[in-house]
């Protein structure tokens, strides 16, 4: 079983990363975080994790096996996380969304592609078919690292995405059918 490898290290650049499960008492930890992250990553957020009852929901997310959440931290500081969430809807029991933030202190070094590459084990692992992801249509980056990781783009949904500052984004869903998906 893929839980059993975590937590595990990776060194990236001569820097240790540790990745390993997220857990009821990451609360404070996860609104840290994203208290101190810039507005542009609060933009496509599934919630707004800046807000205690939201992280709740998540960790209820995670107890009741609707999701589960790996951490990533340098030297002990969470720098970025990456989330399935599958068993949501019964006509959609098939498929899995996955997010994926890192701060912007810590992109372009490969951890985004490390976590989405465990959660869809993960989601190989649940039996299920197809992982979706959804983006901005701006995000080169993240656009770039998921086809790299055979996912392809399936819709772009004009205006979709209202920020807090009420403009509006294109949003993009790429998915990857899990039989196809790049080892």
């Amino acid at each position: 079983m893929i839980r059993e490898k975590y937590p595990y290290t990776i060194t990236i650049h001569d820097k240790p990363f540790t990745l390993r499960l997220m857990t009821a008492q990451d609360r404070d930890v996860i609104l840290y975080f994203a208290q101190h992250l810039p507005e542009t990553d609060l933009s496509f957020m599934r919630r707004d994790i800046t807000q205690p009852e939201a992280v709740d929901a998540w960790i209820r997310d995670v107890q009741s096996n609707r999701a589960v959440t790996i951490l990533v931290e340098d030297q002990g500081n969470m720098v970025g996380y990456g989330t399935l969430y599958f068993n949501q809807l019964f006509w959609n029991r098939h498929l899995a969304e996955v997010r994926v933030l890192i701060s912007s202190t810590h992109r372009n070094w490969g951890l985004g592609t490390r976590l989405m590459r465990d959660l869809t084990q993960f989601a190989q692992e649940l039996k299920l078919d197809k992982v979706i992801v959804y983006m901005a249509v701006e995000n080169d980056s993240a656009r770039r690292m998921t086809t790299d990781l055979g996912f392809k783009a399936e819709a772009i949904l004009a205006d979709w995405v209202k920020t807090r500052d009420n403009r509006t984004h294109d949003l993009l869903i790429m998915s990857m059918a899990l039989s196809e998906m790049h080892n």
